[in-house]
């Protein structure tokens, strides 16, 4: 008599434990949001042969491999055509979508909304860089359409006391989504306001001696007590077409970019200064170098690395030309547009040393 209640208590404890990794690891699902590191993908949408890009590998890839921060730029195409509030206004641009276009915010949005829905115990952040003074409702739109709003956190203003990852799990809102410039969290609360919650160090750097553990953005803050922050840890070199400067993501030096004696030595230096490990490691081309050991040191685990990452897989098989490029994820497949094939061709020449 008692076996099938011996039975239920082996059933009810299997599925108990297979609930109690968060992000991958049981340890975090007791940690508060806040007190953890993410690895944050700079331009997590620009990973297609392009010098401009920032990434090797689509966001899915990226999740899939560990990165659980995408640092997405919205960007007004110059010959849009879409009417505001429509899900397909907001693009995703590398500083100009005639350098790099990878289309409506709201595919790579329906692409990560996918993988939240695949992936019940993941807690996902999104940064926006709203570059092109979008409305909040144009948000809501991309957002409502992509299916991602049902995931969304909300943190109620001025609490800097945030859930452990077991809890955000559980409650099913696992997307946490911060913007820089022009979020209006009494209409959309889901929506948060980025220097409300977090600071960043400078973000322009053009060589390793250049990163600092200083405050850059916001410009003026009364207290960090209670913000997170993001640790800028990317290079780009510089190139001058007549009026344009156009910024390189310097692929070539990814490797010690991304290693322990520069980002580790950042974060270990930015841990000393702020009194706490960073909470965002933002960097290109994450598959280089050992970001994801980096940041499963910060938090004390120890990451297995697999064989081979599956965005270094996703690269070597990935086309090389200039152009488009078309993925199949989870059953869909997304066309990437990238711009300006006469401008990408000279910088490509102009800049072939860092690729």
């Amino acid at each position: 008599m008692y076996i099938p209640t011996l039975l239920a208590l082996v059933i009810l404890s299997t599925s108990v434990n297979a609930q109690q990794l968060c992000n991958g690891f049981a340890e975090y699902c007791d940690k508060p949001y806040n007190s953890l590191t993410y690895l944050l993908t700079h331009n997590s949408y620009g990973f297609v042969a392009n010098p401009a890009s920032n990434q090797l590998c689509p966001t899915n890839v990226q999740l899939d491999d560990g990165v659980r921060g995408l640092k997405l730029s919205a960007i007004r195409p110059s010959n849009a055509t879409t009417t505001t509030n429509s899900a397909n206004s907001i693009y995703l641009c590398h500083t100009s979508c005639s350098i790099l276009n990878a289309g409506p915010a709201v595919d790579t949005l329906t692409t990560i909304s996918n993988w939240v829905k695949s992936n019940p115990n993941e807690v996902v952040t999104i940064m926006w860089n709203n570059l092109g003074s979008f409305e909040p409702d144009d948000f809501f739109a991309a957002y409502n359409a992509s299916g991602i709003l049902d995931y969304t956190y909300v943190q109620n203003a001025d609490n800097y006391t945030w859930p452990t990852l077991g809890e955000m799990i559980s409650s099913g809102k696992r997307v946490v989504n911060f913007m820089d410039e022009g979020a209006d969290p009494r209409t959309y609360p889901w929506l948060m306001r980025e220097w409300d919650y977090v600071f960043e160090t400078p973000y322009d750097n053009h060589n390793e001696t250049q990163f600092s553990c200083v405050i850059d953005r916001p410009m003026s803050i009364n207290s960090e007590t209670g913000y997170m922050y993001v640790m800028n840890h990317f290079l780009y070199g510089t190139l001058n077409l007549g009026s344009t400067v156009i910024e390189i993501p310097q692929k070539g030096t990814a490797d010690v970019t991304n290693g322990e004696t520069s980002l580790l030595k950042q974060a270990n230096t930015c841990t000393q200064t702020f009194g706490r490990q960073p909470n965002f490691l933002e960097i290109d081309f994450y598959n280089r170098g050992t970001a994801l050991d980096i940041a499963a040191k910060l938090n004390n685990v120890t990451y297995t690395a697999p064989s081979e990452l599956q965005c270094t897989i996703y690269e070597k098989n990935a086309p090389d030309a200039q152009g488009s490029d078309t993925y199949s994820s989870s059953a869909e497949t997304k066309r990437i547009i990238y711009g300006s094939t006469a401008l990408l061709s000279i910088v490509a020449t102009a800049f072939a040393v860092f690729l």
